[in-house]
């Protein structure tokens, strides 16, 4: 109670808004892209393909349900406005975008949160990067938020958060695995949930390698929903075991006024992030 006051007073006397951070790959900052002021632009997954620099977001308008779409960013770091791409009766967010170029198909796929839709859904491009369509359902009958694809050693893995409040879905994270994709058909880890701990459980952003180590990005939603990331290095990811430990904190930047950051995901030449700003409202 005390803090959704707390919170109720902070969004009257300040103005809030998600953006776009981007910068280079060891986190130093190049760009923050702002969207127009009656929005969000959050969920950051970059694409490099055929020479051009896509990023995929979710675009909110306060009161409304998520749109998915993209923005172009071009050289000098100037950028296109917001592509729409898909949009649903339902809120959606977090597009998770990825290839599976080497593991049997050359396709672009698009994981959307559809939590509201009680599914976890696969997209294909039927031309990229414009037109989506649906491909299947990966897994029915599930409340998920910010899942996320992964291949690893040779088995597909959904990472997802479950629930039916806010604070649920910040404080356990469950794993799925399946030798074929697309698939249909999804084993739960026997020890899920890997993680009940609000300070390092609801994804942020896709697993990234680094010199041979696999890295989870994880949101820390202790005091506030998506104030820091903490960068986890997992040891041990098989069917029976999983271990990781946090080995970076990422802080959003006060000289931005910025109070909270929650996605962060690579490519080859950017790290792409997202801030929550907070600026005192005029009421002159």
């Amino acid at each position: 109670m005390i803090r959704r006051i707390k919170n109720k007073v902070i969004r009257t006397i300040f103005k809030e808004q998600w953006s776009l951070l981007v910068c280079e790959r060891d986190g130093k900052p190049l760009k923050q892209i702002s969207p127009p002021k009656d929005r969000i632009w959050s969920d950051p997954f970059p694409v490099e393909h055929e020479g051009r620099f896509y990023i995929f977001l979710e675009e909110q308008i306060a009161g409304g349900n998520g749109t998915l779409g993209f923005i172009e960013l071009y050289p000098g770091m100037e950028h296109s406005s917001f592509v729409p791409v898909l949009e649903k009766p339902y809120h959606l967010s977090y597009p998770q975008v990825f290839s599976a170029a080497g593991q049997g198909s050359s396709r672009w796929y698009m994981v959307p949160e559809s939590h509201k839709n009680n599914t976890i859904d696969l997209y294909a491009a039927e031309e990229f990067p414009r037109r989506w369509v649906h491909e299947t359902t990966l897994i029915k009958n599930i409340t998920a938020n910010d899942s996320t694809l992964l291949f690893y050693q040779g088995l597909w893995w959904i990472f997802t958060s479950t629930g039916n409040t806010m604070a649920e879905f910040n404080s356990n994270l469950l794993a799925f695995y399946s030798k074929s994709f697309p698939s249909n058909s999804w084993k739960a880890h026997p020890l899920n949930p890997l993680s009940s701990d609000s300070s390092n459980s609801r994804m942020a952003g896709s697993f990234f390698l680094e010199d041979g180590v696999l890295y989870r990005p994880a949101q820390d939603c202790r005091r506030n929903y998506g104030e820091n990331i903490r960068i986890n290095a997992v040891t041990s990811l098989s069917p029976e075991t999983y271990a990781e430990k946090t080995v970076r904190i990422i802080r959003p930047e006060k000289n931005l006024h910025a109070v909270c950051t929650h996605t962060f995901n690579y490519c080859s030449s950017f790290l792409l992030r997202d801030i929550k700003t907070r600026y005192m409202r005029s009421f002159l």
